[in-house]
């Protein structure tokens, strides 16, 4: 079955971390779509369960070099704690003038 969820990531500080995140993702056998948002700090990915598991899916994050938040619920981007939430804000203040 094919589903559709939003996976916190961590670790992601610029466009470059999107990109080795969504191409990393993009990789997995079974996964269908991913959009990567470094505003958010999530990925949208679609995928088929009968061929890969949010497990596999952060095992390809991991070897990237960045984290992404699971659980038995599918995540949402609210999972993220706190300092990840602060550490983005402040990058992207400074990344834009702020």
């Amino acid at each position: 079955m094919i589903n559709k969820k939003t996976f916190p990531i961590k670790n992601m500080a610029c466009a470059m971390c999107v990109a080795h995140v969504q191409k990393a993702l993009a990789a997995v056998p079974g996964v269908k779509d991913v959009n990567v948002n470094l505003a958010s700090n999530s990925a949208l990915i679609e995928y088929d369960d009968a061929a890969v598991t949010p497990e596999k899916m952060k095992e390809a994050v991991v070897g990237a070099g960045y984290d992404m938040v699971i659980d038995a619920a599918g995540a949402a981007p609210e999972a993220l704690d706190e300092s990840q939430k602060k550490n983005s804000k402040s990058f992207l203040g400074k990344l834009f003038g702020r």
